[in-house]
């Protein structure tokens, strides 16, 4: 079965900043980013547990979309609006090109729990707490992603919008478990903390808005 990819992206707003952050998501920065080939959706976070406060993930047809020319080409010609937004309000990013490994159900909830890890070799032990936790009420889907082996550079040069605001970390491994209520994602939340797992970065996170490539047909 051919990998769906994730854009996985964990920021901080710069304090003070935060109108302008959101007036670039909402009047460009999402719809540019759906509107490239290969790209099926986009969905932003907003923290409830856990930092950074904001986590943002892209769905896309594959990895390789990620490295595709289409979208290096926006990532080395960004607008003023985002040469702004890059150049001190979006800070303390992680970012990863990733492939979804494994999935267990088809809809999305409203709250996620995002266990993630910069640690590698927890992909099989966090991928069988999904499985577990699949079967749990307000549980609805799980999805196991991987750090894929090509990131979006490509080259040993930052892309220029990654030149502007500084080198990214990245992860290895993120459990991302979709859930319907705030008691639910607590459960959630209580179980990975208590798994043993070390090296574990737990997030709770509400959803505040997604777009997908479709909607802009």
């Amino acid at each position: 079965m051919k990998s769906t990819g994730r854009l996985a992206i964990w920021n901080d707003c710069a304090q003070g900043q935060e109108e302008l952050y959101e007036r670039w998501y909402h009047s460009e920065h999402l719809s540019d980013r759906v509107t490239v080939k290969g790209f099926r959706a986009g969905r932003r976070h907003e923290s409830l547990i856990g930092s950074p406060k904001f986590f943002t993930y892209y769905e896309t047809e594959s990895p390789s979309v990620l490295y595709s020319p289409e979208y290096i080409a926006q990532l080395d010609a960004p607008s003023k609006l985002t040469r702004q937004v890059m150049a001190g309000t979006f800070i303390n990013v992680i970012r990863t090109v990733c492939f979804c490994a494994h999935q267990l159900g088809d809809a999305r909830g409203g709250i996620l729990v995002v266990a993630r890890s910069a640690s590698s070799n927890l992909e099989l032990p966090l991928s069988k707490i999904g499985s577990v936790l699949f079967g749990e009420l307000g549980v609805v889907r799980t999805e196991m992603w991987t750090r894929a082996v090509n990131q979006t550079p490509t080259t040993n040069t930052a892309r220029e919008e990654e030149q502007l605001r500084g080198l990214d970390s990245v992860i290895e491994s993120a459990l991302v478990i979709h859930t319907t209520r705030e008691t639910e994602a607590d459960m959630v939340f209580q179980r990975l903390s208590d798994s043993g797992i070390e090296s574990l970065d737990i997030g709770v996170y509400k959803l505040l808005n997604e777009l997908h490539h479709q909607d802009l047909q």
